[in-house]
Order: C-alpha cells, then structure tokens, then sequence
C-alpha cells in the first residue's frame, strides 16, 4: 500500500481512541509509526537488497514487538510526563505494535507480497483485494483527518472501512476465481496457476492471470467477473530454465520466488551487454503480468511515469549452445542484471553469486 494511505490510517487509529494525550505530537507520531515499515527501502541499495529488504523483517509478526518498542521510544510526547494525559510507556508500546499490524494488514491486502513469517520462513502473503494505490479505501482516511476530528463514531467507521473495504476485495476475488475456473473448464481448457487481481479502481474492475500450455495469459474483467477484453498472450518462462538459473544464482532465485507468473521474452538489443558479439548473444528478459492493467486510460497513465519501463526486470546471458557443461546439460549462466524501472535501482551486469548457506543475519532479514 502507499505510504499516504499507512500514515492516514494511523493517524485515523488514534483519532478513534476515545482517549488520548493532549500533544500536538500525537496525529504526526501516530502516522509515522503506521509507515514505518516502509523505510527498508532506505538500506536497499541495490535491486536484490529491494526484492528482500522491502516488505521483509520490518513487516513481520516476530519482529514486531522489537520495532514496536523503538517506535515507543520515539513517541516519547506520548508518554512524558509532562504531557496531559499522557499514557503509560506500556500501552505506547500496544499502540505501537497495533500500528505495525495495522501496516502490514494494508499490506497483505495487496499482490506484492510480503513476508510476515520472517525469519521462518520466505512466503510472500497476497490476498489480491486492493491495487498498491486505491483511491476508494484513501479519500475517506484523509477527509476523515482532515473533517471529522470531532466526530467519534465517524472516526470509527472510517477505522472499520480499513477492515470492510478489503475483506470487501477478499470475498470478491474469490467469487471471481470461482467464476473464472468454472468457465475455463466449461470451454475444455486446460488451464492451472490461475489468479484473479485487483486492477485500479477495484473493486469495479479486476484482472485474470494463468498459464495455459507454454503461454501466460492475462485477461481484463468487470466488476461481476464477466470478460471485458481479449486476453493477452506471453511466453510462459520454462521450468526448467526458471530451475537451472535459480541453482547458479541468489539472485535468480530471489527473483523467482518473488515473480508469480513469469513470462519471458527476448533480450532486447538496447538492453544488451555491450561487450556481447551478435553471434553469440543467448539472452532472455523475465517479468511479472502482475504489475500491469486491463484499462487503456490506466496504460497510458502508467506511460507517463518518469521511468516508464517494464517494472521489476530479470535479464540473463547465458553460454551459447556448445558451451555448457556436457550435452544434454542445464543452460549455464553467464551473466545477469536486475532492473527495477520505478524505484531506479539497476544492477548492471555482473557475473552471478551462487547461493550460499546464509550467515545469521542474512537468515534473520531474508538475504540467502
């Protein structure tokens, strides 16, 4: 979820409280500890850091007591003594880690992922209710800040908005997954790896993406499951190449775990290395459907971003035929290059890093 939408939904959560400290500090620290999560970005310097770090250790549940007690500390106006009303460093620290679950609920809700069970484990929770950016659960959160301050019992249904609107999604998303099984096996087609999200605007508009025989396919749906569009139709990435490139790199493997349906293409020419020879060029582009939309005026909008590129890229080089280890052999990597267009982070290429047992640390944060 963005983070204007965390900061007004803490700042929503406190408001409702029917008891507060009287600081001017209150609304401010309230909205910070509902975003907080999101400032692993910063210690992400590279596109691998970004694929792990960002909704990792900071957004799961055995971490959260330990950040709700340094988000206590910095909500010190909360609990000074000097404040009126002040409440004890305790209930703070309750406040702080409901917060935390507050942030990660409005980012479970979403398709991105993220990985509440660290570090026990990498699986990447997505209910596909809401779009990252959903105008519908984020007006009423900002005018209920900016207009309803005094009105309690608004401010607690706009707190169970929150809830509704993407439990709202959740229901939904099924009933269109039901639909959507129902009327691929009523055509004979042998479909599998189906998942139906939100497009913007949902829950009015939604998407269906699966595999069906070497091909992904995406297609666009109305607000009752029913096709609005012709499906679209990309080359599924093979298994196993997906398999050997996830054994010779962390980062392949990285990216794999966090793709949900990948499609590949062909390397394109700009994209290349530059030291490559045509005659020996054997590359791919791998990415994910499920950043896209099945609205025009949403493509066109999403054109005009500042890095207006395919988001969350993988491209490998891999050894000409001939050049592997025996015949028969899996494709060897020779080099790869992660690139996130949105968040300008671009790893250029560089040989791979084989996996490792990870170190301690890099077990607690996801980096194995």
């Amino acid at each position: 979820m963005d983070p204007v939408t965390h900061a007004a939904s803490g700042a929503v959560a406190l408001l409702a409280l029917p008891r507060r400290p009287l600081t001017r500090w209150g609304i401010p620290l309230a909205a910070m500890a509902a975003a907080s999560p999101d400032l692993d970005i910063l210690f992400a310097q590279t596109p691998l850091q970004f694929l792990l770090l960002h909704r990792g250790i900071s957004h799961s549940f055995a971490a959260m007591p330990v950040f709700g007690l340094l988000l206590a500390l910095c909500c010190r106006p909360l609990w000074n003594p000097a404040t009126p009303g002040r409440w004890s460093f305790p209930r703070v620290w309750l406040l702080c880690c409901g917060l935390l679950l507050l942030h990660i609920w409005l980012d479970v809700v979403t398709t991105y992922g993220t990985m509440v069970f660290l570090p026990f484990s990498h699986y990447r929770v997505r209910l596909n209710s809401v779009s990252i950016i959903d105008l519908l659960l984020t007006v009423p959160l900002l005018w209920a800040v900016w207009r309803l301050r005094a009105r309690r019992w608004l401010l607690l249904l706009t707190l169970a908005w929150i809830f509704a609107y993407p439990a709202l999604g959740v229901g939904l998303n099924a009933w269109h997954t039901v639909q959507c099984r129902e009327r691929f096996q009523h055509d004979g087609r042998s479909v599998s790896h189906l998942h139906v999200l939100p497009d913007a605007f949902a829950p009015f508009f939604w998407r269906v993406i699966f595999r069906e025989g070497e091909t992904v396919r995406a297609q666009s749906l109305d607000a009752l499951g029913r096709p609005r569009a012709a499906e679209t139709v990309h080359p599924a990435a093979p298994a196993p190449l997906v398999a050997a490139l996830a054994e010779q790199s962390v980062a392949c493997d990285s990216y794999f775990r966090f793709a949900m349906l990948p499609v590949m293409d062909a390397l394109r020419p700009e994209d290349a290395p530059p030291d490559a020879r045509e005659a020996d060029r054997a590359g791919a582009l791998f990415y994910d459907l499920r950043f896209g939309s099945g609205l025009a005026f949403v493509r066109r909008l999403l054109a005009m971003r500042p890095h207006a590129d395919i988001p969350f890229q993988l491209m490998v080089e891999l050894a000409p035929a001939g050049r592997n280890d025996g015949e028969g052999a899996s494709p060897r990597l020779e080099r790869l290059r992660l690139r996130f267009s949105d968040s300008g982070r671009d790893s250029r290429w560089h040989a791979p890093e084989p996996p490792a047992p990870p170190t301690f640390v890099q077990w607690l944060v996801g980096l194995r």
